[in-house]
């Protein structure tokens, strides 16, 4: 056995022992039935990994009701058993073997086996599908299903946290029905089936979304509530405002000023939880002036974000120096973080001898406005202009798969492992590698890290990555990764915001007394 760090995967006797157990957050008074309404950040497009391409934090947290995964985290980021009741690897860490729960069946009736899960990864990494989720698990070489309940994963390069990494309810890691998919085809995309504790009742597009319990759940007893609507809120102060009237029960946030004043409002409960990644824009290397690393580095030199994380997140979110954050196991002393400077800034956009002007994409959301006006002032202070570009979420997704922007927004989310986001970010040739970014020694060292199980050397490789990117800035980092969620005091058993996944399948009310 080898000793496991924060969310490491390794099976033990312990997975066995617990996978009976009810694992999910302990109830003192729970009762069953009921409604829970969660506000959303956006609408939702779909949830067909062909289609979709990545979810976003609503599709994840939707996705959490209706799919399970393989495995869960428990409150200590450690992989527990779900869909796998146990899970065994080489010595190597390239082939992993999971022992899946019997019984379990889709909404549709159909059997949850390990042909199901051969069959959702085949899908995905079939290179005639062209899901843009692929680079996502290029790790993976197949899935084969050994027998009805042994599921086997062959990999290219080791992954001694690939449990933890199969937790969340990510694009990735949530199962299709294959009966499903093959008789809906393109219209599988809204009428998702899966495994869940809820299945689909209704959708309204853009207005809500109805999931009922599913009757058959293979986790007798749960879930408790009796339904959960979802509603698309774009806009953050109709979001809030409607936790403060009663209109919703839980609401994702990263508005400060709401989360502030939720946490002196006794009527309102904040959930958080400090993750690793990092809030991040891309800019396109492929156009003018950011095929010109001069510029690229003077704006982000121009860039104060310790005024910038007081003045737009109240202190709540710190600025980034890397993309990792503190909730990873990798840690840098130095990654060379650029500093502010706008004497400097000024100075290399004077060495680049042409005008500054450009297009930054926001929300068109009132935080995406005063985000994009708090880097226009201080870009026009070296003499650069940027225009904000302000669209719908869904939108901006849509154009920075096509490279249809100059500056976008991004996020790297809270994952167990570095390695799957940073390869598709930044590896040459990713379809993901929104900034068209190429580098030799940067895609050796993520090629490194990828095929090492030895955590210290990875830290290293990921920490000299870290500073080649400062250097060149494809990308810049402006606050590390802190996940808000706001609700009524009575809604319990809702665990930590993994990956800013709002997961309400063990939710429900509190007893009056």
């Amino acid at each position: 056995m080898w000793t496991v760090n924060r969310r490491r995967g390794a099976f033990c006797v312990i997975a066995v022992l617990l996978a009976g157990l009810n694992l999910a957050p302990v109830a003192a008074a729970q009762t069953r039935g009921g409604t829970v309404t969660l506000g959303i950040e956006q609408d939702i497009a779909g949830f067909d990994p062909l289609i979709v391409g990545v979810y976003d934090t609503g599709q994840e947290a939707m996705a959490s009701l209706v799919f399970d995964t393989l495995t869960r985290l428990d409150d200590q980021g450690k992989p527990v058993p779900r869909l796998a009741l146990s899970w065994d690897h080489s010595a190597d860490f390239k082939t992993w073997t999971f022992k899946l729960r019997p019984n379990v069946k889709f909404q549709d009736g159909s059997p949850f086996d390990a042909a199901a899960v051969a069959f959702n990864y085949q899908r995905m990494l079939d290179p005639n599908n062209h899901c843009r989720c692929l680079f996502y698990i290029s790790y993976i070489d197949k899935v084969e299903a050994t027998d009805p309940l042994t599921a086997v994963f062959h990999l290219k390069a080791p992954a001694p946290n690939l449990p933890a990494l199969l937790a969340v309810s990510t694009v990735v890691n949530v199962f299709h029905s294959p009966k499903a998919i093959e008789a809906m085809k393109e219209g599988y995309n809204r009428h998702p089936v899966g495994t869940g504790p809820f299945r689909l009742k209704s959708w309204q597009s853009g207005d809500r979304i109805v999931l009922e319990r599913n009757p058959d759940y293979w986790d007798k007893g749960r879930p408790y509530l009796d339904q959960v609507v979802i509603r698309p809120m774009p806009d953050n102060t109709a979001r809030f405002a409607s936790i403060e009237a009663g209109e919703t029960d839980i609401i994702w946030t990263d508005r400060a000023e709401d989360i502030l004043k939720a946490k002196t409002n006794p009527a309102l409960a904040v959930h958080e939880y400090a993750g690793s990644g990092a809030q991040v824009y891309a800019f396109n290397t492929k156009v003018a002036p950011f095929d010109d690393v001069r510029v690229r580095q003077a704006l982000r030199m121009a860039l104060d974000l310790k005024t910038y994380a007081q003045a737009e997140w109240d202190g709540l979110w710190q600025p980034a120096k890397d993309p990792y954050g503190p909730g990873s196991f990798v840690q840098c002393k130095d990654a060379g973080a650029l500093p502010y400077d706008p004497d400097k800034a000024k100075a290399l956009l004077q060495q680049y001898g042409k005008p500054v002007d450009f297009k930054m994409v926001a929300t068109a959301t009132p935080r995406g406005r005063e985000i994009g006006q708090i880097f226009q002032e201080m870009w026009h202070k070296v003499g650069a202009n940027m225009t904000i570009d302000q669209i719908d979420q869904t939108a901006l997704v849509t154009k920075a798969f096509r490279r249809d922007f100059q500056l976008t927004p991004w996020r790297i989310i809270d994952l167990a492992d570095p390695d799957p986001q940073m390869y598709a970010n930044f590896h040459s040739g990713s379809p993901l590698n929104l900034a068209g970014y190429s580098n030799p020694e940067v895609d050796k060292l993520l090629d490194d890290a990828r095929n090492s199980a030895d955590e210290e050397k990875r830290v290293s490789d990921y920490c000299k990555i870290a500073q080649i990117l400062n250097r060149d800035v494809p990308w810049f980092w402006t606050v590390d990764n802190h996940y808000f969620s706001i609700a009524k005091p009575q809604l319990k058993g809702i665990p930590k915001q993994f990956s800013d996944i709002i997961d309400l399948s063990a939710a429900y009310w509190e007893k009056k007394s």
